[in-house]
């Protein structure tokens, strides 16, 4: 099995939210962090044939990215990558199942409702890029998606310090006042862009194209 760019980008991704991971027959691959406050459920063009686990799943992008041409085998006891040439493969062992954490079926096969959505906005991944790139310049620590009763805006901020810096992009309208912030960390995203319903029951989803995300909300978000 030869895996595409985008599935490998997921991949990559799901890497920085769990390094661990169960990987079931079909198209969907979800994961959840080991704190559990991030969950991801993404639809990739590759079709698994056969259920793996990996305690380390880096190491199996480190050898897609290092062998040329690399095709996977799936053996009894672990993957193969193997590349161009006969004479030289990667072994990777499987991890036991029972030492990964695993997202709730509910998420993992697309069913979780939101238990109410009291924000909604869009970005695009310029605008996503952007306030990455203000969090960094800026000194800032959390994302938050702020409702003034009129615009949405989405913001790079340090909600414990009123007078800290701040950058600030227009992503929606609404009728409400509210305050939705994460901490940047768990923004762990594939580039693109998003549609966010933000519950102030503490929980948001980010959807994508073929990706999605649900994302703890900090507590110390208001809304009104």
């Amino acid at each position: 099995m030869k895996l595409s760019e985008k599935t490998v980008d997921v991949l990559k991704n799901f890497s920085a939210i769990n390094p661990s991971i169960i990987v079931k027959e079909g198209s969907v691959l979800a994961t959840i962090s080991n704190a559990k406050t991030i969950i991801a459920r993404a639809k990739v063009p590759d079709n698994f044939n056969s259920r793996f686990s990996l305690h380390n799943l880096t190491q199996l992008i480190g050898q897609l990215s290092s062998i040329e041409n690399a095709v996977i085998a799936f053996n009894d006891k672990s993957l193969r990558i193997q590349g161009d040439s006969p004479s030289e493969y990667a072994e990777i062992v499987y991890a036991d199942e029972a030492s990964i954490r695993v997202p709730p079926d509910r998420y993992a096969n697309g069913e979780f409702k939101l238990p109410s959505v009291d924000a909604t906005c869009s970005f695009t991944a310029n605008q996503f890029k952007t306030i990455q790139r203000q969090l960094g310049l800026l000194t800032l620590p959390e994302v938050a998606f702020v409702g003034d009763g009129s615009k949405i805006y989405m913001q790079a901020i340090d909600s414990k310090n009123v007078t800290s810096n701040k950058y600030s992009i227009e992503v929606g309208t609404t009728t409400k006042t509210f305050c939705s912030i994460f901490k940047a960390e768990n923004l762990k995203i594939v580039p693109g862009d998003y549609k966010v319903d933000i519950s102030s029951k503490g929980i948001s989803h980010f959807i994508g194209a073929d990706i999605e995300y649900w994302i703890a909300v900090e507590t110390n978000s208001t809304y009104n």
